[in-house]
């Protein structure tokens, strides 16, 4: 117990984890801050999105126009030309809709446009809005309209729910590991480097138990940070951001279709799995610190053998590797919103043998420097 409360207060009571909280707390405010000055952006974008498909379908209405008065009487050019003027109806319709900001209907000329241009596009002709585009928006405009919610900007919003989601997505999926590595890069490094660790050879400690001392230290305080980050957007979303609900739609794309979760379950998920995989990266560095004894070729190993494992997993499209690669859990929303080829829950033991085997790894490896 005295060595893990040694190794617990050797990280936590450092300037650095104190201005490391710091600036979360400051991240995390000024997220909720841009989205309140991008407020409008958002609508801005729509209206701008609107505007491109005018300015669209008007052109290629001139150039079916001239076609068919230089061609004469074409079945073909005068059906793209009616369907892309259907198009440009609705397009019109819609400018109308958001206008009067009625999303309900919003959402219903919205759909009704997406399957026009879809229809159009199946003609062979382009147009300024990708397949897989059309087909989210029209799979999250029609569970909007069924849960009877009213869209939010996707990264603008000052909805409490909204918000809280994207701390999650920014601070948990994205930024979480170099948080870690960032809080926990000198546990053993440092030790090598300026010798001390020496000292700790020398003490009447079983090898198990200091690797489990570093190990379970690293871990409460990499959870402290994280319970840490969610308490301010818990707080901020809560004290300043507006109202909405936790039943919002996350949309979760399986075998082609889509389905939703609620955003609170998506939270659940995205923590489940990150926590899991906290597990195994802090037991990879610790193992890594052991290999290499250098805090730069540590890390620089960690983020390469990371960021290799995530590409493995992109790369290769084979289904039951997702029950043998624990880096599928490196951004773990990839692996709830995208699950084609794998359920997201499928990689969980593996990470977790491989967690075991690398701390089993870290007493040898100890073993060996100490004799």
């Amino acid at each position: 117990m005295k060595i893990f409360l040694f190794e617990l207060k050797k990280i936590a009571w450092t300037k650095k984890f104190l201005v490391v909280l710091i600036a979360l707390v400051c991240s995390v405010a000024f997220l909720f801050i841009r989205n309140i000055l991008f407020a409008d952006y958002a609508q801005e974008q729509k209206n701008a999105e609107i505007a491109l498909f005018i300015e669209t379908s008007k052109s290629k209405d001139n150039t079916y126009t001239n076609e068919i008065e230089r061609l004469g009487s074409d079945e073909e050019l005068e059906e793209k030309k009616e369907l892309n003027l259907h198009v440009l109806r609705l397009v019109e319709e819609l400018r109308g809709a958001v206008a009067t900001d009625n999303w309900k209907t919003t959402l219903t000329v919205e759909n009704r446009l997406f399957i026009a241009i879809r229809k159009y596009k199946a003609t062979g002709e382009d147009y300024p809005i990708s397949e897989d585009d059309i087909s989210y928006r029209l799979a999250m405009n029609h569970t909007l309209l069924d849960l009877g919610i009213r869209p939010e900007p996707e990264n603008y919003s000052t909805a409490f729910p909204n918000y809280f989601k994207q701390v999650v997505d920014l601070f948990l999926n994205y930024g979480g590991f170099l948080i870690v590595l960032l809080v926990i890069g000198e546990i053993i490094t440092r030790e090598f480097e300026n010798k001390s660790i020496n000292l700790l050879f020398t003490l009447p400690l079983s090898r198990a138990k200091i690797i489990w001392s570093k190990y379970l230290s690293a871990l409460i305080i990499s959870i402290f940070t994280f319970s840490f980050i969610i308490a301010v957007g818990l707080m901020i979303g809560k004290l300043f951001g507006q109202e909405g609900t936790f039943a919002y739609p996350v949309l979760v794309e399986k075998e082609g279709h889509f389905y939703y979760l609620s955003t609170i379950h998506y939270i659940y998920f995205v923590v489940l799995l990150f926590t899991i995989m906290l597990l195994f990266v802090i037991a990879l560095y610790i193992f890594y610190s052991f290999i290499f004894k250098h805090i730069l070729a540590a890390l620089s190993a960690m983020i390469a053998t990371l960021l290799g494992g995530y590409q493995l997993g992109k790369w290769m499209n084979w289904e039951a590797l997702s029950w043998v690669n624990p880096f599928q859990y490196t951004i773990s929303k990839e692996a709830i919103l995208y699950q084609n080829n794998h359920l997201f829950y499928q990689g969980i033991p593996i990470t977790l043998l491989a967690t075991l085997l690398l701390i089993v790894a870290s007493i040898i490896r100890i073993k060996r420097n100490l004799n």
